[in-house]
């Protein structure tokens, strides 16, 4: 592999954050994320630059080309203070033809929003918790009286779990987004509506086990050791979710009540299922190079997924690094895998792009004889 410089490219845009009080803790993980990157790489031979991403476009991108790295590591969560802009990014590097870490804009696009996500995912028979959408148009009086429609079109029943339909990081998810009956339904939609400018996405909550699965891999993708989040601590007033507080704030009770387990706990029938489900919605969404599938399951036993997370956090402590641990790769090793698995799906589609560019000239060359 004839690598020598990759640039790791953030988004340092914290003074633009629309929610910063809810997204301030996971910006900073960005920067810190960024920086171990970095480390990693170093401690593996390679020279290093670290570009951020602020407002000027144009000045990102020619930095860029003046870096002239072999790969490019894309960490940027979003851009302007949007993480809806995280597909934007990816398309930019795309449009200039730069190798990038990750997902494409596509895939980036589609697992932002999570009814987009869930629709594609049911169509193709990968089990998810059923769910409904309420949009701006809404009022309270709308939304009150389509309780009968909640129930009937969708077959959903309390209690419910209330999200913004395109954030990610758990944001906008906190102990209020689950509810037991219509009146707080109907708040914690407008809640949600008012707050994140953004319809909710109203799905059935499961009171069960919830799963990580890291994926790592391209042509043919694996599958690392399942880690479980351990809801034991909780009491039986409290919903077992993983909220904001719980993924960022470390020094927060909730936070200290939902460990993690990797390897988790489980049968190796319901190991090979998790597997199963994860490679194939990994798959059916178009991930490259890394991603971690968010599943639950209650007491009909289906696991059922929460969310697919194209381009998760790999900061050292994250739950795809607990997970890639547990396979045997030490942090700097995950991170040279993953520019490798870059480099390599890169290298593939120049060889292809070339072997039809030839074909083209032999197919001309009989033309012009014929």
């Amino acid at each position: 592999m004839n690598l020598k410089k990759v640039a790791i490219i953030y988004n340092d845009d914290m003074d633009m954050l629309i929610e910063k009080e809810h997204s301030i803790t996971s910006w900073e993980g960005v920067i810190d994320t960024a920086k171990s990157v970095e480390a990693a790489l170093k401690s593996e031979g390679l020279s290093t630059t670290l570009i951020p991403l602020r407002d000027k476009v144009e000045d990102f991108i020619k930095t860029i080309k003046l870096e002239n790295a072999d790969i490019i590591f894309n960490l940027c969560e979003g851009a302007m203070g949007k993480s809806a802009f995280e597909m934007n990014v990816a398309a930019v590097l795309e449009l200039f033809g730069f190798r990038f870490t990750g997902s494409g804009p596509l895939t980036l696009s589609l697992a932002l929003n999570k009814a987009r996500a869930k629709g594609i995912l049911a169509y193709h028979g990968i089990p998810t918790p059923k769910f409904t959408i309420y949009d701006l148009r809404f009022t309270n009086l709308e939304i009150t009286n389509r309780q009968s429609k909640i129930e009937n079109r969708k077959s959903l029943s309390f209690p419910l779990i209330v999200k913004p339909v395109q954030e990610d990081a758990s944001i906008g998810i906190d102990q209020d987004a689950v509810v037991k009956n219509m009146s707080t339904l109907k708040n914690r939609v407008n809640y949600v509506i008012k707050s994140y400018k953004q319809p909710a996405i109203v799905e059935e909550y499961i009171d069960g086990r919830e799963f990580n699965i890291a994926v790592m891999g391209n042509h043919k993708p694996k599958a690392l050791p399942v880690s479980e989040i351990d809801f034991s601590r909780f009491s039986e007033n409290n919903p077992k979710i993983c909220t904001y507080e719980a993924k960022w704030v470390t020094d927060s009770p909730i936070y200290l009540k939902t460990p993690p387990i990797c390897p988790a706990d489980i049968p190796r029938e319901l190991e090979q299922k998790l597997f199963s489900i994860a490679l194939k919605a990994y798959n059916v969404l178009g991930c490259r190079d890394y991603a971690r599938v968010d599943m639950r399951m209650g007491e009909d036993g289906i696991p059922k997924i929460l969310e697919v997370n194209p381009n998760p956090d790999i900061s050292p402590n994250a739950g795809f690094v607990r997970s890639a641990a547990a396979y045997g790769f030490s942090y700097p090793q995950l991170i040279l895998e993953i520019v490798g698995m870059t480099y390599n799906r890169y290298q593939k589609t120049e060889n292809r792009k070339e072997e039809t560019g030839k074909r083209k000239e032999d197919c001309s060359f009989l033309i012009s004889n014929s």
